[in-house]
């Protein structure tokens, strides 16, 4: 599975049960994934493993803080994150792992480890919010003024307003029913 060896859970050794794993995301574990729009990170993350005589059940509780470039001005923007995740592991004919749902993964039946590196980096971008940028409780911009100042000079809306096209004012007027 070629991921990160701290994240290799040996489930061939645990007997049936609950088996709790405990791991401390940090920069490092960022930067081996490549494209990664995480700068630093800080995320504490619990894996409870319940192991069954055919399945693995795996529930991460993810809690910690992400530090992101600003969408508006680029700047570090630190975002808090909490999250809980289940993973389903069925054991059948496959060769290699193989993803059948969302939450449900296929390893072979001699498997006997699993590398949850990927699900927790996985799961973590997904609670990046589409839109990151500097606000205030207002939702008005708390960017760098400097840096709003010189976008508004090359004709950039940063007031968080979206101008219309005048010509496509009239359509509002429309009277559909």
């Amino acid at each position: 599975m070629g991921g990160q060896r701290e994240f290799v859970i040996n489930f061939g050794n645990l007997g049936d049960g609950e088996h709790e794993f405990e791991y401390r995301i940090e920069d490092s574990f960022f930067q081996k994934f490549e494209h990664a729009r995480i700068h630093r990170g800080d995320v504490e993350v619990l894996v409870v493993v319940e192991k069954q005589e055919n399945m693995i059940l795996l529930d991460f509780t993810m809690e910690g803080a992400l530090t992101l470039a600003c969408d508006r001005c680029l700047e570090d923007l630190e975002v808090e994150m909490e999250s809980f995740n289940e993973l389903i592991v069925k054991f059948g004919d496959v060769k290699e792992m193989e993803e059948v749902s969302e939450d449900v993964i296929m390893l072979p039946a001699k498997e006997n480890e699993i590398d949850i590196s990927r699900f927790i980096y996985e799961y973590i971008m997904l609670l990046i919010p589409m839109r990151n940028v500097h606000e205030d409780e207002n939702g008005n911009p708390a960017c760098d003024p400097e840096v709003l100042k010189e976008l508004g000079k090359h004709g950039i809306n940063t007031d968080g307003e979206h101008p219309t096209d005048p010509r496509w004012d009239i359509l509002k007027n429309i009277n559909l029913n």
